[in-house]
């Protein structure tokens, strides 16, 4: 018996996307598309230069951390 021509219950629902839900799931792209950028710009620091390039990138990082943390302290 195909059951694709006719379902026991009709899902007839539609779900409305909003401009927020739209903008929410780009910021959200862009997140992931950075971390995926940053960590992918580490890893080839580090194949390409070593010890070094896996440190100073670390290094770098702590004043950018620090102000994360301070402007999320803060709220």
């Amino acid at each position: 018996m195909d059951m694709s021509q006719h379902p026991a219950a009709a899902d007839d629902s539609f779900e409305t996307v909003t401009e927020k839900d739209v903008a929410e799931k780009r910021a959200t792209n862009i997140t992931y598309a950075a971390i995926v950028a940053i960590l992918g710009g580490w890893a080839a620091s580090s194949a390409l230069f070593g010890l070094a390039g896996f440190i100073f990138p670390a290094v770098a990082a702590v004043p950018v951390i620090f102000v994360i943390m301070v402007l999320l302290t803060l709220g």
